[in-house]
């Protein structure tokens, strides 16, 4: 049996000839529900969107962990632990790396600042994703370049700066110096560009070049010499097990970090804007709200003589304030309900088709990306609802208080 709370509620919401006011302010309060719901919807997809590319741009472009030297390990250090990191079953390729950051010249006297990979093209390739847009280009330092040179792969960004392109020679000066009779001269080397590459990140499309190791090794003086590893795992899902086990095996003055720790600046600041944006949007639902409280106003205004002949036969003030808070739920709910498939409606439409179309010259991204997850659905219902049943407070409180006889006497 229905308790008569919910029947009252539920008759109240009902379209009344001649009380078609109430009706048109009861169907506002429930659209502003669902537009303010919908708005949470695509805001956090919007975010979430915006994070999941950059990580799989970070995942795809580069290697899962990184196995750095520590900044208090000797300059010269080497590294002969290649093997026992490769025997770890969770990882699935080991690539050295010797980095160095550098001033690059153009053959037009142009300069700018590069951060200098020196890498094993095969291996190097083998830590990278299969669809990896670097990959094409750092084949190519396998071989030298038509001059003779040692090849230079550049950033798409780098090399529009410097006015190099494939085939020009550039000069790479590195932060060591030569002892000479007269005075100490920069350490340097003249290289062949033989390919730009694009990785759609900015970042490193305007300041990574990559060399040969040997040429690294060559260009630093410093034979034998790594910077750090990069390693990829065989299953993502186990990044950190692998992380934790291979700081075991390595030990000092050796750390491993995975890339997303090493870009956690950024993606900390990604989700701290999701959360403002969240709140910021979370207002809608406040105003919409507010609609709710005016509409459950007027309700009890216009049911002051059946809320005084409901009390007079016995009814309790908890059962008529049930009475409202039950009908602002209904709205809330019908509200929230509709806003979350709304919304998700919305954000998968909105990515499917890439309706908002950006300019890949100017962004990284070629439209904007939204991706809808169930927990932020969760989120965004639980956080409508809560507000809408808030809203409804007032008004039971105040229908609960009113006194019988007030109510019916010019009845």
């Amino acid at each position: 049996m229905i308790p008569y709370e919910l029947h009252l509620a539920l008759r109240y919401l009902r379209f009344h000839r001649g009380r078609t006011f109430l009706s048109l302010i009861t169907l506002i309060s429930v659209a502003g529900v669902t537009v303010g719901t919908a708005a949470l919807v695509v805001a956090l997809s919007l975010m979430n969107g915006f994070v999941e590319d950059f990580r799989n741009r970070i995942l795809t472009g580069s290697a899962h962990l990184q196995a750095m030297r520590a900044l208090d390990a000797p300059s010269g250090a080497t590294f002969d632990g290649i093997a026992g990191v490769e025997a770890d079953p969770g990882v699935e390729a080991v690539a050295p790396v010797l980095f160095t950051h550098s001033m690059i010249v153009s053959q037009g006297d142009r300069q700018s600042y590069g951060e200098i990979y020196g890498i094993d093209p095969v291996s190097h390739a083998r830590v990278l994703a299969a669809d990896a847009p670097t990959r094409g280009a750092l084949a190519l330092l396998s071989a030298s370049g038509a001059s003779g040179r040692d090849p230079i792969v550049l950033g798409e960004k780098l090399s529009e700066s410097l006015g190099a392109f494939v085939g020009d020679t550039v000069r790479v000066v590195v932060p060591k110096v030569t002892l000479s009779p007269f005075a100490p001269i920069p350490r340097s080397r003249v290289f062949e560009v033989v390919a730009v590459y694009s990785s759609d990140y900015f970042e490193q499309d305007a300041t990574r070049a990559y060399i040969g190791l040997g040429a690294a090794q060559a260009l630093l003086a410093a034979p034998g010499s790594l910077s750090h590893l990069e390693i990829r795992v065989r299953d993502l899902a186990r990044l950190d097990e692998v992380k934790t086990r291979l700081r075991g095996v390595l030990g000092p003055p050796w750390v491993v970090v995975d890339l997303i720790e090493f870009n956690q600046v950024f993606i900390k600041a990604l989700n701290e804007e999701r959360m403002y944006l969240f709140l910021a949007i979370w207002l809608i639902v406040v105003v919409a709200s507010l609609n709710i409280v005016s509409t459950l106003v007027l309700m009890v205004m216009d049911k002051i003589k059946d809320i005084g002949t409901l009390t007079a036969m016995g009814a309790r003030p908890g059962g008529i304030a049930a009475t409202f808070l039950l009908q602002g739920a209904v709205i809330g709910l019908a509200g929230t309900a509709m806003g979350l498939a709304l919304g998700a409606f919305l954000a998968w439409f909105l990515d499917r088709y890439e309706v908002l179309a950006l300019d890949p010259n100017v962004y990284y991204l070629s439209h904007v990306r939204f991706l809808v997850r169930p927990m932020d659905l969760l989120k965004a219902g639980a956080m409508a609802m809560g507000t809408s049943l808030l809203a409804t407070i007032y008004p039971a409180l105040k229908a609960a208080t009113l006194d019988p006889v007030e109510a019916i006497r010019y009845e």
